[in-house]
């Protein structure tokens, strides 16, 4: 399947003291072991910016949110669509519409992307996404 992975996910990876690290972890070694029957991994622009600024915010550390920043813009393993005008204009429509339900706007950016790109499921440990819908895991 196809995975978008959202910013609840990376910083559940990288905030060691994160209460869902765990199971972030847990779920990546299915992912690389071939368990989890993931084919490609997608994540944002807005994504990646949402979670460096968050892990800066929750750990002061500044080290960690180059490591994790490295890591995310570095990855193979991932791919990054890129959030364009396009796509930022029908995420606001988007926002408008369903962010009542207590999304971010880069949780609507999110949402386009994945319908655009024919994603089926998203890595989260959001609730929203599921209101929306959306296959959520682990």
């Amino acid at each position: 399947m196809k995975l978008f992975a959202d910013t609840s996910a990376f910083i559940a990876r990288y905030h060691l003291t994160d209460q869902r690290h765990g199971n972030a972890i847990d779920y990546l070694r299915r992912i690389e072991s071939g368990e989890a029957d993931v084919r490609r991994l997608y994540t944002s622009d807005y994504v990646i910016d949402e979670t460096v600024t968050t892990i800066f915010a929750r750990t002061g550390s500044f080290e960690l949110t180059k490591k994790c920043g490295e890591m995310l813009i570095g990855s193979r393993a991932i791919e990054r669509l890129q959030v364009d005008d396009h796509t930022f204009k029908e995420a606001w429509e988007f926002f408008k519409a369903r962010g009542s339900i207590g999304l971010s706007f880069t949780d609507a950016t999110s949402a386009v992307l994945m319908r655009r790109k024919g994603i089926e499921a998203i890595f989260t440990f959001d609730s929203h996404f599921a209101k929306l819908g959306m296959v959520t895991v682990p």
